[in-house]
């Protein structure tokens, strides 16, 4: 109860950023233009795209263009305003601007990934980030231990019931949750730990390894299967949605955990006093 305590804004932190950060990728082709809006008329090339680009960007110094091989791609621009350098898109056909190739967005979610990688200290936070790892297996399974209901009523204790604010629903959704994502979020702090302390995972991959001249590895794909799933890269749109869901269970276990703990424990010594 004292880890889970301790851990909670941080579990929450980890949670929240982690869902986010599963639309990474998407992120770069939803809000980054990859095509010009139209092909009609005349694509400039050349010394005329450059004569264009330094006539449409005059307010600033055109320190480069880099055209595409492909006709629908926009041109990027390495533009120098006020000592300030941005990557700019640029319409070939239409002499438009078309944003800025890496946006706000893309540098908050850049950002969030960081904090949810390294908690923004590079590898001394991902090593903390493996400790964390470590609390949180801790936690997963003590909670299995003192859920375990006995094989008589296991499957009855794995049902929520009703929903209403009750210390009873908070109770039976806490434990519920926590039974049936235990697998996944078991994953989750495995391959937390695995970030944090890659090493471990060489030394015993050396160990086991009969013959260590070959390509193969014992536990390679085994590996590269937990850090797919602990990031969602798999699958269409639809799974990054669902793992973004899954990703905030340990908030939902947290708070129904706090409040248990709040009405067991602090409000009964609150009444005493």
């Amino acid at each position: 109860m004292w880890v889970a305590l301790a851990l909670g804004l941080y579990i929450v932190m980890l949670s929240l950023s982690g869902s986010i950060a599963v639309f990474r990728r998407e992120a770069n082709l939803w809000f980054v233009p990859r095509e010009v809006p139209s092909t009609a008329g005349v694509r400039l090339t050349g010394d005329d795209l450059q004569t264009a680009v330094r006539e449409f960007y005059s307010d600033g110094t055109v320190v480069a263009v880099r055209e595409s091989k492909r006709p629908e791609r926009p041109a990027s621009v390495l533009l120098d305003r006020n000592g300030k350098r941005s990557d700019r898109l640029f319409d070939p056909y239409a002499l438009k601007d078309l944003g800025d190739s890496y946006p706000p967005v893309l540098q908050a979610m850049e950002w969030l990934v960081d904090l949810h990688d390294n908690l923004l200290a590079g590898p001394e936070g991902r090593t903390v980030n493996g400790v964390g790892g470590m609390l949180v297996m801790f936690l997963i399974v003590t909670g299995l231990i003192i859920w375990w209901p006995g094989k008589r009523r296991m499957w009855r204790s794995l049902k929520v019931g009703k929903p209403e604010a009750s210390r009873r629903f908070a109770f039976q959704l806490h434990n519920a949750l926590g039974v049936w994502s235990f697998v996944m979020l078991l994953m989750w702090a495995l391959t937390a730990v695995y970030f944090g302390f890659p090493e471990w995972y060489e030394s015993a991959v050396d160990y086991f390894d009969a013959n260590k001249t070959d390509a193969e590895r014992p536990g390679e794909a085994a590996l590269l299967f937990l850090i797919k799933m602990h990031f969602g890269r798999f699958g269409p749109l639809w799974v990054r949605f669902l793992w973004a869901g899954l990703g905030l269970l340990p908030i939902v276990l947290f708070v129904t955990g706090f409040a248990l703990w709040w009405t067991r424990v602090v409000r009964k010594r609150i009444a005493a006093d």
